[in-house]
């Protein structure tokens, strides 16, 4: 479920790249679709990690969210409030994206460069961010298996 958005983003950008070389309607279709996907995947995404977010504790054994649905800016919690800013950061250039997938697909052309821009963005937001998660979830503290 963490996987689909981080690689839709990162396809969406790439096919937003291909767009400006080959101009042709599938290319830029791709982007679209691949965009609204990343969107919509990222929805469950979310709300699971918010779930297990909730049921775990920090270092100082404290829950890493208390109230709400943000991790408590701790210096205990540092990684995984990074990891769920980036997140949080992604997810709205993605619903930008998706809108722009959607005018693309009805019929619009929003601007390329912006598209590339935006699409950059969220693939390096979400890579870097699912990095962080990841090192958090399966890093040496984390899975006795990781040694």
């Amino acid at each position: 479920m963490t996987h689909l958005p981080i690689a839709t983003a990162i396809l969406g950008a790439f096919a937003a790249l291909m767009a400006l070389v080959v101009r042709r309607n599938e290319i830029t279709w791709a982007w679209a679709v691949l965009s609204i996907a990343a969107f919509v995947t990222a929805l469950p995404a979310a709300a699971t990690g918010i779930a297990a977010a909730k049921g775990r504790f920090n270092d100082d054994g404290k829950p890493y969210i208390q109230s709400g649905f943000i991790v408590t800016h701790l210096p205990a919690n540092t990684r995984i409030f990074r990891h769920q800013m980036l997140g949080i950061s992604g997810f709205a250039v993605a619903a930008l994206l998706a809108i722009f997938g959607v005018l693309r697909l009805r019929g619009r052309n929003p601007n390329r460069f912006l598209i590339v821009l935006l699409a950059m963005l969220l693939a390096l937001l979400w890579s870097i961010g699912g990095h962080l998660g990841g090192s958090e979830l399966w890093g040496p503290d984390t899975f006795p298996g990781f040694h």
